[in-house]
């Protein structure tokens, strides 16, 4: 498929219609990669008929169906409620899952005990791994991160890179959890035959990404939509890199289906951008008058270690599946401030 020809709504579209027929069971459904694939599958169905059924698992159905009302009144999105490290398995078969379910994003960036972010990473992915084989999947795809790798350097690695967290960084849990997880998705696995593919997620952007925690695009745009200045903690020194989360929606979907072999890949944009020039850009777009300011603080990281260079190398997902950063970091922010004045 030549998706560079077709705009965003064909592309989700497009691949969404190869899973007509599935029936998918997905973890972190209320979280920003979940919901974003749900409101997708919302708008692709809308434009094209197609049998998808999915069930989320949540912790809160009430809050779920208060902050996403079109989510959950819809009849092809079906809630239980539970906790990814111990839910009870639904009496019912599914053809894929999708594992998503991590701490949630304020958790992670407020203070949450490392501890009890890995082990959710760890007996999630267990509890989910045991429920694929109880519930006949055949495929599972995970979303890890790129943080998997500790420290990167400049110039990004391939999948194959064995880096990894320092085992006595306290701040690491995010990283080992993430290595953990994958390893038990390959053992069970291999033990109950059944396709995996593991996605290394680096950074995003669009409707859905927190502005009032430690990320940096969410917290410039935040501050040039109600601060007097667009702050930047540090030097604005590092680099970093953002898939448009629309184009991110199309890339998980392509993994979920189009994968043969149990694989890794990395997943995010090559497109590198200073933290500096990325605060100029967001002013740019959004409030051409404010002023950015370098405070230039010793980073105080909190819910992750530091990181000089987060930016993804791309090129065997590019390679194998056509996939591509169809959308401009500039384009992506004027989404997202469209999005957030609406």
């Amino acid at each position: 498929m030549q998706f560079s020809k077709l705009n965003h709504v064909d592309r989700e579209v497009y691949a969404w219609s190869i899973l007509d027929g599935e029936t998918i069971f997905m973890t972190g459904g209320t979280g920003f990669f979940g919901t974003s694939l749900l409101y997708s599958l919302l708008q692709s169905k809308s434009q094209e008929k197609m049998n998808i059924n999915i069930t989320i698992l949540t912790r809160d159905i009430s809050s779920f169906s208060s902050k996403h009302p079109l989510l959950y009144q819809s009849d092809f999105i079906h809630c239980i409620q539970g906790d990814v490290v111990n839910f009870d398995f639904p009496n019912k078969k599914f053809s894929k899952i999708l594992h998503l379910a991590t701490t949630s994003a304020n958790e992670t960036f407020n203070s949450e005990s490392q501890l009890k972010k890995y082990k959710t990473l760890v007996d999630g992915t267990e509890r989910g791994m045991q429920f694929a084989e109880e519930c006949g999947a055949t495929k599972v795809l995970f979303t890890s991160s790129g943080v998997v790798y500790g420290g990167l350097p400049e110039g990004g690695v391939r999948e194959t890179y064995v880096g990894a967290p320092m085992t006595t960084d306290p701040m690491s849990a995010l990283g080992q959890g993430k290595r953990s997880a994958e390893f038990i998705i390959s053992y069970y696995a291999k033990k109950y035959d059944i396709d995996y593919v593991i996605a290394r997620c680096f950074s995003f952007v669009g409707p859905g990404l927190p502005l009032d925690i430690h990320y940096a695009i969410g917290n410039f745009i935040r501050d040039a939509l109600t601060k007097e200045e667009i702050l930047v903690s540090g030097d604005g020194s590092q680099m970093r890199s953002y898939l448009d989360i629309r184009d991110l929606v199309v890339w998980l979907l392509v993994l979920t289906t189009e994968f043969n072999d149990s694989k890794v890949y990395n997943v995010g944009s090559d497109c590198e951008i200073s933290i500096k020039n990325l605060a100029y850009l967001v002013r740019d777009v959004i409030a051409p008058d404010k002023m950015v300011k370098i405070q230039n603080k010793t980073e105080n990281n909190t819910g992750n270690f530091s990181r000089n260079w987060y930016v993804p190398n791309v090129e065997n997902v590019k390679r194998e599946f056509n996939l591509n950063t169809w959308t401009p970091l500039r384009e992506s922010i004027e989404y997202m401030y469209n999005k957030l004045s609406c």
